[in-house]
């Protein structure tokens, strides 16, 4: 592999450069192996989205690499590799099938919540609280908040548990990062997977036993009766998709906000005509690419821009590069409401796109509105606050006036 170099481009990369990297990237190496993810970086569009629509595309098998990083260390992390070998992400066919049919089927009782009220509701109340106080941090205050009351609502979490779980959640997602972690990392990583499947478990057999109107109950229901796998393993996907609609939706609501503040033509604009927020929350997305990047490998040997790739070897395909291609969206860098072209890769493509994409779009797109009827709200002079993480990284501050 002769694009291999200890001066990697990514291992610097951080959400205020990562713009400047993408673009060098897919200008000089659109193609290369990186250190940083011991795999092949993909940045362009066309090559991203030629993977992920591949049939023979694969999510990327962790499970012998986490195997050999816990036996070289000494380490008993039982309750982490558990949950990747149930992770419906990482899954192959037919299982993985199963799993998107049980959650997209539980998904679909959203409509008995009539959840764009709940929200939108919430928003408002939320930015009625920042007005009275005269400032709003929009990263905590605002998307993390408007996330974590989504998908509490949808599951039928109380209230109270729902601080505790999203600080676990928050030191759990190092898993999803492809940097090796270190010891101490893991054997944290292996507790919070202890804890949070510890929490869903004894409420998987509450809703067994008293089933409701929430999701959790719909999920119990179709796994029992299509699904059937021990409540350990369907604890640990229900606390990856409470973990994957707070992080991404949360981040995606944060850095949207900051987009649209930014541009007071835009955002007037739009404020006067609501019939453009479904799209103008679709290039907010773009811009946001609350995911950075996902893993896949490919079952044959492929040649991209000029380099071998051979099967097996792990793909890392760049979203938020993909989604800033200057040939698949002209000015990229800007929100454009009549963009004709391809669909941007938001929450990816093909079998492991992300079954919640839709919840996750129409909370933006509700919380954007919300933003469009408060003229007053200002971006502070305070600099934003990012999360330091390579793959989802939220803003962790976003302070906004009431002017």
């Amino acid at each position: 592999m002769n694009t291999t170099t200890s001066d990697d481009p990514l291992a610097g990369i951080h959400a205020q450069n990562r713009d400047v990297i993408y673009r060098k990237l897919r200008e000089e190496k659109p193609v290369y192996w990186s250190t940083v993810h011991a795999g092949w970086v993909l940045t362009r569009y066309d090559d991203v989205q030629w993977v992920l629509k591949h049939p023979d595309a694969m999510a990327l098998e962790v499970m012998p690499f986490l195997e050999k990083l816990s036996r070289r260390g000494g380490l008993d992390l039982p309750n982490l590799l558990a949950f990747c070998a149930a992770l419906s992400l990482l899954t192959r066919p037919p299982r993985h099938e199963a799993v998107r049919k049980m959650l997209g089927q539980a998904l679909g009782g959203i409509a008995r919540l009539d959840l764009p009220g709940l929200v939108s509701r919430r928003a408002e109340a939320l930015l009625d609280d920042g007005q009275r106080r005269g400032s709003i941090d929009l990263a905590e205050g605002y998307g993390r908040a408007l996330a974590l009351f989504v998908i509490g609502t949808f599951l039928g979490i109380p209230d109270d548990d729902l601080m505790t779980l999203s600080a676990l959640a928050r030191e759990f997602m190092a898993v999803f990062e492809r940097t090796v972690p270190s010891v101490r990392t893991m054997q944290k990583l292996d507790r919070c997977a202890a804890a949070l499947t510890g929490y869903f478990l004894p409420l998987l057999a509450a809703r067994r036993r008293n089933p409701g109107a929430d999701g959790l109950s719909s999920i119990v229901r179709f796994a029992d009766e299509q699904f059937p796998r021990a409540d350990a393993e369907l604890a640990q996907n229900c606390l990856f998709f409470f973990i994957a609609a707070e992080e991404t939706t949360s981040a995606a609501i944060a850095t949207g906000a900051w987009v649209l503040l930014q541009r007071p033509g835009w955002r007037a604009h739009l404020a006067a005509d609501p019939s453009r927020h479904k799209d103008a929350a679709l290039e907010l997305l773009r811009l946001a690419s609350p995911i950075q990047f996902v893993a896949r490998q490919l079952g044959a040997d492929v040649e991209l821009a000029g380099q071998k790739i051979r099967a097996g070897e792990p793909l890392m395909l760049m979203l938020g590069a993909a989604n800033r291609d200057p040939e698949a969206f002209p000015d990229p860098d800007e929100p454009v409401l009549d963009r004709q072209g391809p669909k941007p890769l938001v929450f990816a493509a093909g079998p492991y796109s992300c079954v919640g994409a839709q919840l996750a779009a129409l909370e933006v797109e509700i919380a954007m509105r919300a933003l469009l009827n408060r003229p007053a709200l200002q971006l502070s002079s305070n600099v934003p606050i990012w999360s330091d993480r390579m793959n989802i990284a939220p803003l962790l501050r976003l302070e906004a006036q009431f002017t």
